[in-house]
């Protein structure tokens, strides 16, 4: 799938998004269903009161390693390592429902993207093949594309499965809404999320 985008963006965004014609193929991204219920709507209300830093797509590191320093993508499954929240979760009770309810969680950031926002095309330099997504808003004109994999769907607001480690991706917001996702790791270890990601590579 092609798109068209205006002369604002960078030309390396522009090419990224109109000349690679692929469509999905399920190798690096696919929906995902989670193993536990969360309120999309509550989670959006909250997202939008969290402190974001000011960079241009705006982030909230929520949880991780114990800490002061964000780890970004450098991450490596470590038993030994303890986890915790990186901002007070007083006031936020949905956050902290779906942090206390996903199993075998490890990271979680939040980001904001304004109306004409971009992520330039990357490869994640992680150690943790995916990564999950969860779109709290994603209005028309925001698009989340893999090279040579087609575009990701995230229509219905449908979390995500993508090997961001693997394939190179850009992100665009081409809207006049901002828009708000979440992304978050497990430890693939865990039999919960094992049996998930089996089935999903096997779908």
């Amino acid at each position: 799938m092609t798109t068209q985008l205006s002369e604002t963006y960078p030309k390396i965004i522009r090419d990224f998004f109109r000349f690679d014609r692929s469509e999905s193929t399920g190798a690096a991204h696919r929906p995902i269903t989670l193993p536990f219920k969360y309120d999309i709507r509550r989670l959006l209300a909250e997202a939008e009161r969290l402190p974001y830093d000011g960079r241009t797509v705006n982030r909230c590191y929520v949880y991780g390693p114990e800490g002061d320093q964000d780890p970004g993508c450098d991450l490596l499954i470590n038993r030994d390592v303890k986890w915790a929240p990186k901002i007070d979760l007083k006031g936020f009770p949905e956050l902290s429902a779906f942090i206390r309810d996903c199993p075998a969680l490890t990271y979680m950031t939040f980001k904001r993207m304004a109306p004409g926002g971009y992520i330039m095309p990357h490869v994640d330099s992680e150690c943790n093949p995916y990564k999950i997504y969860v779109p709290l808003s994603w209005p028309e004109g925001s698009r989340f594309k893999v090279l040579d994999q087609g575009e990701v769907d995230f229509t219905d607001l449908k979390p995500n499965l993508i090997a961001t480690s693997k394939y190179m991706h850009a992100v665009v917001n081409d809207s006049d809404q901002q828009r708000i996702i979440f992304s978050f790791y497990v430890d693939w270890s865990h039999p919960t999320w094992s049996e998930i990601l089996t089935a999903s590579l096997v779908n």
